[in-house]
Formats: C-alpha cells, structure tokens, sequence
C-alpha cells in the first residue's frame, strides 16, 4: 500500500497510483493564509477485498487549524464539448473524476483503487512565525495496514491582506427551493439560501445576484422560472406601490455574512435585451404577471415602470446599508445580432443607473469602444484584448467556455489550470470575476431540475461542472468541490501577490509571474511545479523585511 502526501493541484482518479504524483513534503504560508494540500492513497497490496475502514488522525500544532474532506468521485459524461479541448485534462472520456470534498475523519482502503483527501489549513493570524510538522496517518485495526506522511508547513511572519478584488457567482434562489421542496421564501428557504450564501463567502464570493425580480437567465423563450422576487408590488388604479420587506430581511442577512456588494438582477432578457423580466403583481387584487416574454423590452409600459421602480429600490438599498455598493446590469451576453436592441434598452434607463456601475458581459472590444458598454466583463478568451487597450476597473468571466488554451474550471481539468487564474488576474490587473453558476440545478434553458450528485453537466447543457461548484448536502447545506477551492487558491495567490508588490514593487512580482511562463490570458505553464514555486517565492517576497 502507497500513501503520499501531494500538492493541493492533484486529483486522483479510482485507478491511479500515489507514486504517480509528486510527493509535497514542505510549504509555506503567511499569516491569515489559507493552506490546502492534498493526500492520495492506494491499497493494491491490500489483502481483504472487501476493504478496509481507517480512522484519519492529524497530529500537530496545527490540527485544531485543519478540515480534513474526504475527495468523492462524481460521474461526468460531458468532459468538454468535443471540438472545444486541448491537453491540459486529467481524462477526456467519460467515466468517475475527483471532485466533491465531503468533509471527514474516516476513509475506506478499497483493494485495487487509489483515494484522495484534501486538507484545509486556515492559518490563525496569531499564530508564531515558524516551521510545523503535519503528520497525517490513516490508522486501520491491523498495524500493517496503517499508513502515514509527514509536511512541513513554515508559516511566515507576514500577514496576507483582505482580498481586494470583486467576485460573483450567480447564485440561483429558485434552484435551492426547486431541490429542497420548500416554498420560495419560506422560513426553510431563508435557512436554506443563508447557509449556501455563507459558504459562498468563505470561498471568495463578495457579491450577490440579488433577485430584486427574477433574474431573466437560462430561461426558454416563452417560458419561465419559478418566482423569486424579493420586492412586492402592488398595482392600483394604474398606480404603483412597493413593499421591500423581503429586500430589507436579504439586506440585513447579506450585510450580517459578508457580502460587501449587491449584483442588481438583470434589466432585460438574456442575448438581445428584448424583454421584459417576469415581474409579478398584485393588480387590484390579483396576483399575477405583469411584465414577462410579452413585453416589448423599450415599451412604453416597462420603462414607465422602471422610471418609477428604480428609483424607489436605490433609495431603499441605500437606506439599507448599501449605498455606493451596487451595480446594475442591462442584459447578458450581448452580441452583434443584437447590438441594435441593447442599445435601445440601454439608452431607455440610462439616466436611472449611470451613478452607480453598469457591468455586462460581453466579448466584442468594439461594443466597449463605441461607448455601449461602459464597463464591460469579456470572457477570459478574449480578455488580453481589453487589457492590452488598458480598459480600466475590467472584470472577466468563465461561462461554459473556454474549453482550450485558456483557464477554466471543469471537472476534468488539471487543478494547475483553474489556480493559474490568480495569477492571470494580478498580471492583468483585473478588478472582478464573474462566472454564472455558483448552484444551477436545472437543465438548459432551466426546463426541469436535475440531480447534481447524478449529473454534472446541466444534462449535456455544459462541460460537467461549468454549472455548479457546490452540492446540496441533505441537511440544506452546501458541500464544496476541489474546483472552488482551487479558486479559493487562485484569490488567496493575489492577496499574497499584493502584499508581495507592497515590499518588492510591482515589477518585481510581474517578473516572477512571467518567470512562471504565465504571460497572458492564453499563454501559462501546464507544469503544476511551477505554480507552486511561484506562490512559494510570493510569499517569501511578502515576508521581506518582517
């Protein structure tokens, strides 16, 4: 039996061997850090063939500091689309891939199969300056079949930043409901939503889609999505009258978790921007839609709506702790088809939005220098376009693609790939990350709900994955995924980075960036040592003078 203590970069699949990693045997981290490191494990030699149960110990200083997460395999059908990879994958075929971190203190040696633990060391910012071994031994009843590895962690004397730049993952309310059975806003709902919403933090996340109406994504034409709508309406004689209870209570419980910033659901339709939201109303009694597929998106009806709406949910989100920490989007994913109409909708509200950030994803560098997106959020693919025409305060965004050339975090790619994001970003100077599904459980164009433990991929909508980095435990609480915290990973990168470039200056770190052979958004090492090398020399430049 082989058990090796490896870089959190790993990912073991059921019929690899420990041997095939590299071993890890010492790290660095700064103070405040977040440390992971990975485990993996074989039982070929194992005699009994119906396995063997082993008690997962951790035993140092540190131990109190450290979640141990057990690495399940999850089935992926779809590893990328067939004309859209390269080589940096672990698998191309379908089959089981490492992925759900379900949190532990037991494993199972299975004979003839190779297991992965995964380890969460948060650095306490009180903690000493120096080295620390960490033993990890998995201690089954015979003493013969009892396994362990030894890493020594040098913790520095810096203290690593709070992280600066902004990040989103759409974060879909209707899909918690649809999966737990419970009501929409329920109180269940509520528990629900704010257990998701805190891990969502810890991983990073710092704004929130907030559901002021339904967000009008991934939605059919003509169809819809169940209703999540956290402001009420009421129509009268014509007139319109709001309640923002619900508003007010998802204020107070994302200021209360973390959330530094609110994501104002989307204006219009997805690609083009021709319609109106469901929006849902009380009209003299009756509650029903108001404004949905039907709607012309510049009708005089919606946009006399929105004159009055807007300004009423700005006053509120000020008054509710959110003043000058907003931003509002017009529509998803415009593009040349419908430039035209994205225009049109924009022009019809920009006087209500233009004091407060307009961010919208696109690809198209011409749409931004034509003044039509002011503050555009390009897909990593086409980003080194933007950063080379110095577009200030730029955001990027993963969605369904890029499957080659560039970083993404699909199930099936190296852990190398999704962390090499950090880097990128810090290079670029990027401000904010956008990907679009931090929890989707439905299909394309959200149909009918899938079971995310099952399939992985939106039934074939996107490369398994690309849909969700957490998965609905049971109890109505998130469990997380080596994709999240491989980017969990990528952001700590930047916040040492940053402090790196307070000691050393910015020019410094670029070089050891570039050293690395991470040199754009198109162009980094698949040779995982050298992501390592690079945050241990990070952070060595971040303790300089301590």
């Amino acid at each position: 039996m082989n058990f090796r203590i490896v870089s959190s970069l790993c990912k073991a699949r059921l019929t690899d061997k420990a041997a095939y990693f590299p071993a890890y045997e010492n790290a660095t981290a700064l103070l405040g850090d977040r440390l992971y490191f990975s485990a993996v494990y074989d039982a070929v030699g194992l005699q009994s063939s119906k396995g063997v149960r082993a008690k997962i110990t951790v035993k140092s200083e540190l131990a109190p500091y450290i979640t141990v997460y057990a690495v399940e395999q999850v089935p992926v059908r779809l590893p990328h689309y067939p004309d859209a990879f390269d080589g940096d994958y672990i698998g191309h075929e379908p089959g089981l891939y490492p992925d759900l971190l379900r949190p532990t203190d037991t494993v199972y040696l299975q004979q003839g199969l190779a297991g992965q633990l995964y380890f969460e060391l948060n650095v306490p910012d009180t903690l000493a300056a120096g080295f620390y071994p960490v033993t990890v031994e998995l201690a089954a009843k015979n003493p013969e079949e009892t396994l362990s590895a030894t890493i020594t962690v040098e913790v520095l004397s810096a203290r690593i930043p709070e992280q600066t730049i902004t990040y989103t993952q759409w974060f879909h309310y209707d899909c918690l409901a649809t999966y737990y059975h419970v009501e929409v806003f329920s109180e269940r709902h509520w528990e629900i939503i704010e257990s998701f919403m805190k891990t969502a933090v810890k991983t990073g996340v710092n704004a929130i889609l907030t559901p002021v109406f339904t967000p009008p994504l991934d939605t059919e034409v003509g169809g819809e999505r169940p209703t999540v709508q956290l402001v009420d309406i009421k129509v009268k004689n014509g007139k319109y009258a709001f309640g923002f209870a619900k508003l007010k209570r998802f204020c107070e419980m994302c200021r209360r978790i973390g959330v530094e910033q609110l994501e104002i659901a989307h204006l219009f339709t997805q690609w083009g921007a021709e319609h109106a939201p469901k929006i849902m109303a009380t009209v003299d009694g009756e509650y029903k839609r108001i404004f949905g597929w039907e709607t012309e998106a510049i009708g005089e009806d919606y946009i006399g709506f929105l004159r009055v709406f807007l300004p009423a949910l700005k006053k509120k989100l000020d008054e509710f702790g959110y003043r000058d920490r907003y931003f509002f989007h017009v529509s998803d994913e415009p593009n040349e088809k419908n430039l035209e109409s994205y225009k049109k909708a924009r022009d019809a509200v920009w006087d209500l939005i233009c004091d407060h950030p307009v961010r919208d994803a696109l690809s198209h560098y011409e749409f931004y220098e034509k003044g039509i997106v002011t503050q555009p959020i390009p897909t990593v693919k086409t980003a080194d376009e933007f950063v080379a025409k110095k577009v200030p305060d730029l955001w990027v965004y993963y969605c369904c693609s890029p499957g080659h050339t560039c970083s993404n975090r699909f199930i099936a790619m190296t852990g190398n790939r999704t962390r090499v994001i950090g880097a990128q970003m810090y290079r670029a100077g990027v401000t904010g990350f956008l990907h679009w599904a931090y929890n989707f459980y439905y299909n394309r164009r959200s149909i009918a709900p899938v079971d995310p433990y099952v399939v992985t991929d939106g039934d074939y909508f996107a490369p398994a994955g690309d849909t969700f980095t957490v998965y609905p435990a049971p109890d109505g609480t998130p469990l997380t995924s080596l994709r999240s915290a491989l980017f969990e990973q990528a952001l700590f990168d930047m916040r040492a980075m940053a402090l790196a470039e307070e000691k050393v200056g910015r020019e410094t770190v670029i070089a050891a960036i570039e050293r690395a052979d991470i040199t754009d958004f198109k162009h980094y090492s698949t040779d995982a040592k050298k992501i390592l090398d690079l945050r241990e020399e990070i952070n060595r430049m971040a303790a300089k003078h301590e």
